[in-house]
C-alpha cells in the first residue's frame, strides 16, 4: 500500500469536487496534532494530496491510507461520499473510545478494511456484514473494549481471506465457529485473546485453505484441541498458546507437515514428546515451553528439524543428556557437555541453555553457529576461557549471557568486535586481568536511541525471524526478568570476578548504556572524570573494589541515575551536590572516607585529600560542609523537568498513560516470573 497519491494518465480528469469536499470534511473532524494532513488544503487537485490513491483516469479516490498518522477526534459521515473506495486503513490512530461508525457498512466497494489499534470501543456494528466485497478485515488490538454479542453478521462478507478480531470480546458469541465455517476463502484467521471458551461441534472445516490460525490467549481450559484443526493441511502458522489445553500432545499434529511456526506454550500438556513432529521438514519455530512435559527427549522425533531457528522447551520436567538439535531449553535438568554436533546448526538465531547443569568447555565447532543473535548459557557449570572466536564469528550477537559459570582467564579483546552487542553479562565467574579499552567498540551501547535493537517479536507473522527472548539481569540492585521490553535494554555486568587495573576511560563513551555493574572485583584508580558523559545510565554499581580519589563532579549531571552503589571502596572528599546524588541512602556510599549529604557534614580534615602522584593536592573548593544553594536550585529544576517531561504527559495524554501502563505490566510480569 502506498501513502503517495498519483494521477498522471494522459486523459486524467482531475479530482472530483464531491470527493474533495468529502476529504475536507474528514479533515475538519479529525484531530491532527502532528499535522499529517497539512497538504489537504486549497483548490489544488486533491489527488496531489498525501494519504490516498486516485484512479489515474477517472480521478476517483480508490484507497485511503492514514495508518499511524496520530489522528483522533471523530470520523465524518462524508466518508461514504468516497463511493469508489476499495481500501480504508485507519489503523494505529487514537479515536479515544468512540464507536465504529455504522455507515462504514454502506461502503460496498470496500475490499480492505483495517481499523486495528484505533481506540474504538463498544459494540461492533452489524452493518459491517453488508460489505459483500470485503476480503481483508482487521479490528484487532483496540486498547478500549470492543465487543460482539451476535456474530452472525460476519457471514455476510463471504469473500473474506483475512480476518483478525484479536482482543475483541467474543465471550457471548457462542456460535463463532459455525459462522467462521461459512467463510470458505479464509487464508488467515487471528482470534487472539477474544475470551473464547467453547468449540461448537464441527466435523471438518470449510476453510480448508487456511494458512495461519491464531487462537492463543483464550479460555479453552476444559477441552482438548478439536480434530478439525488437524485437517488444515495448508497451515504454515499455528498458535494455540496460553489456553490451558490438557493431556498428551495429539498425534494429529503429524498431518500438519507444512507448518513453519507452531506455538503450544503455556498449556498443560503432560506427555512425553512423541515423534509427531518428525515430518516437519520446514519447521522454523517450535515452542512447547511452560507445560508439564516429562521424561527424556527422543531425538527420533526431532532429528529432522534441520531448518529450526528457535525451539523452546523451557519450564518443563525434561531430563537426560543434552540433545543435539535444541536451542531454547532453559530451566530444565540437562547434564553433560554441549555436543560437538551443535556446530551443524548453522541457522540458529537464538540459543538459550540457561539454568541447567551443563558442564565442560564451550566446544570449538560451536563457532559455526555464526547467525546467532541471542546466546544465553548462564547458570550452568561451564569451565575454561571465554573463546576468542565468539568475538570473531558471532558478529550479529546482541545478547551474551555467560553469568554464573566457572569460566576463568582474561576477558578476550576479540569480544570488542561485537559492535551490535546490547547486553553483556559475565558476572559470577573467575575472570581476571583488566577490562580492555576497546570496550567502546560496543557501538549499540554507545548510541542513544540506537536502532540496532533486539527484536522481541509479539505474535509474529511467519515471515519474520523468530527471536523471542527473556533474560534475567541485575538492574538497580535487583534480579529482573526482561522480555517484552528487551529491545530497550543496554547493560554490562562483570561483577563478582577478579578483574583488576583501572576502569578504562573508554567506558564513558557508552552513552546509550543504562546499567553498568563492576562490583566486587579489584579495580583500582579513580572513577573516570568524564563519567557524566554516560547520559543514559540508570544503574551504576562500583561497590566492593579499591577505587580511590574523589567522586567526579560530572557524576552530578547523570539525570537518569536512580540506583548508585559506591560502597566499600577508598573514595575520599565531599560528595558533589546534585538532585540525584543526595537522593541516595547512606548505605550506597558507606565504607569510604566521604562526607556531605547524605552523610555528615564535611570538616577541614576530610575535605583535604592525599596528594596525587604529581604531588598536587585536591582540596575541595567549598568551605562549608553542608548542602549549598546549588542543591536546592538543582532540586527545583529537577522537579520542573520531571513534571513537564514525564508526569505532566501522564496526566494529560491517554496515549502516554496507556503506553506507560503497558511498560509497567511487562516489567511486572518479568519480576513475578523469578534471556534474538
Amino acid at each position: 500500500m502506498s501513502n503517495i497519491s498519483f494521477c498522471d494518465a494522459t486523459f486524467y480528469m482531475g479530482c472530483l469536487e464531491s470527493e474533495r469536499v468529502a476529504l475536507i470534511k474528514l479533515k475538519q473532524d479529525f484531530k491532527d496534532p502532528s499535522n499529517h494532513l497539512a497538504s489537504w488544503i486549497g483548490d489544488v487537485d486533491c489527488c496531489e494530496w498525501g494519504g490516498f490513491v486516485c484512479n489515474n483516469i477517472t480521478g476517483h479516490v480508490l484507497e485511503l491510507n492514514l495508518e499511524r498518522s496520530e489522528l483522533g477526534g471523530k470520523i465524518n459521515p462524508a466518508l461514504v461520499d468516497l463511493k469508489h473506495l476499495n481500501l480504508l486503513d485507519l489503523s494505529g490512530n487514537d479515536f479515544q473510545g468512540i464507536q465504529i461508525p455504522e455507515y462504514i457498512g454502506s461502503m460496498d466497494n470496500l475490499r480492505y478494511l483495517n481499523l486495528s489499534g484505533d481506540g474504538f470501543a463498544g459494540w461492533i456494528p452489524h452493518q459491517l456484514g453488508n460489505l459483500s466485497n470485503l476480503m481483508h478485515l482487521d479490528l484487532s488490538g483496540s486498547y478500549y473494549e470492543l465487543r460482539v454479542e451476535d456474530i452472525s453478521w460476519l457471514a455476510g462478507p463471504s469473500l473474506l481471506e483475512h480476518l483478525d478480531t484479536s482482543d475483541v470480546d467474543l465471550i457471548k458469541a457462542s456460535d463463532w465457529l459455525l459462522v467462521i465455517n461459512s467463510l470458505p476463502s479464509l487464508k488467515v484467521l487471528k482470534l487472539f485473546s477474544c475470551k473464547l471458551h467453547h468449540f461448537a461441534p464441527l466435523a471438518s472445516a470449510n476453510f480448508s485453505s487456511l494458512n495461519a490460525l491464531d487462537l492463543s490467549g483464550n479460555l479453552f481450559g476444559k477441552t482438548s484441541i478439536p480434530s478439525w484443526v488437524f485437517g488444515l493441511s495448508d497451515l504454515v502458522f499455528l498458535d494455540l498458546s496460553s489456553n490451558i489445553f490438557r493431556g498428551p500432545i495429539p498425534d494429529g499434529f503429524k498431518n500438519l507437515t507444512s507448518l513453519r511456526y507452531l506455538d503450544l506454550s503455556y498449556n498443560q500438556f503432560n506427555s512425553t514428546i512423541s515423534d509427531c513432529f518428525s515430518n516437519f521438514d520446514d519447521l522454523e519455530y517450535l515452542s512447547l515451553g511452560y507445560n508439564r512435559l516429562q521424561g527424556t527427549i527422543s531425538s527420533i522425533g526431532l532429528e529432522n528439524l534441520t531448518f529450526i531457528k528457535t525451539l523452546d522447551l523451557s519450564f518443563n520436567e525434561l531430563g537426560g543428556k543434552f540433545p543435539i538439535s535444541f536451542v531454547r531449553l532453559w530451566n530444565n535438568k540437562f547434564t553433560g557437555s554441549i555436543p560437538i554436533s551443535m556446530g551443524t546448526l548453522t541457522s540458529l538465531r537464538s540459543l538459550n541453555l540457561r539454568s541447567n547443569r551443563l558442564s565442560g568447555i564451550i566446544p570449538v565447532p560451536f563457532e559455526n553457529c555464526s547467525q546467532l543473535v541471542a546466546l544465553d548459557m548462564g547458570e550452568n557449570e561451564f569451565v575454561g576461557n571465554i573463546p576468542t572466536w565468539m568475538g570473531e564469528r558471532f558478529s550479529r550477537l546482541r545478547i551474551l549471557n555467560l553469568r554464573s559459570n566457572k569460566l576463568h582467564g582474561i576477558f578476550p579483546i576479540q569480544i570488542c568486535h561485537l559492535s551490535s552487542l546490547q547486553i553483556l553479562d559475565v558476572a559470577y565467574n573467575r575472570l581476571s586481568g583488566s577490562l580492555p579499552k576497546c570496550i567502546n567498540n560496543f557501538t549499540a551501547m554507545a548510541t542513544i536511541g540506537s536502532h540496532h535493537q533486539v527484536k522481541a517479536i509479539y505474535h509474529a507473522s511467519f515471515e519474520n525471524d523468530y527471536i523471542v527472548e527473556e533474560i534475567s539481569l541485575v538492574m538497580k540492585g535487583f534480579m529482573v526478568e526482561y522480555n517484552s521490553i528487551l529491545n530497550l535494554v543496554r547493560s554490562i555486568d562483570i561483577s563478582m570476578n577478579n578483574f583488576s587495573g583501572e576502569i578504562p576511560m573508554e567506558v564513558t563513551n557508552l552513552k546509550g548504556l543504562q546499567s553498568l555493574n563492576l562490583s566486587h572485583n579489584s579495580f583500582i584508580g579513580k572513577i573516570p572524570e568524564n563519567i557524566g558523559n554516560m547520559r543514559s545510565i540508570e544503574s551504576l554499581d562500583l561497590s566492593g573494589n579499591q577505587i580511590s580519589g574523589k567522586i567526579p563532579q560530572s557524576m552530578s549531571s547523570l539525570s537518569f541515575l536512580n540506583h548508585l552503589n559506591l560502597s566499600d571502596n577508598k573514595l575520599v572528599g565531599k560528595i558533589p551536590s546534585s538532585t540525584q546524588l543526595q537522593s541516595f541512602g547512606a548505605s550506597s556510599i558507606t565504607g569510604n572516607d566521604l562526607c556531605g549529604a547524605p552523610l555528615s557534614n564535611c570538616t577541614e580534615k576530610n575535605v583535604l585529600v592525599p596528594e596525587d602522584e604529581n604531588g598536587n593536592g585536591n582540596e575541595d573548593d567549598d568551605d562549608d560542609g553542608g548542602v549549598d544553594w546549588m542543591l536546592y536550585a538543582s532540586t527545583a529544576l529537577g522537579f520542573v523537568v520531571g513534571f513537564g517531561c514525564f508526569i505532566g504527559p501522564l496526566l494529560i495524554s491517554r496515549r502516554w498513560r496507556y503506553k506507560y501502563g503497558n511498560f509497567l505490566d511487562g516489567l511486572g510480569e518479568g519480576i513475578n516470573l523469578a534471556a534474538l
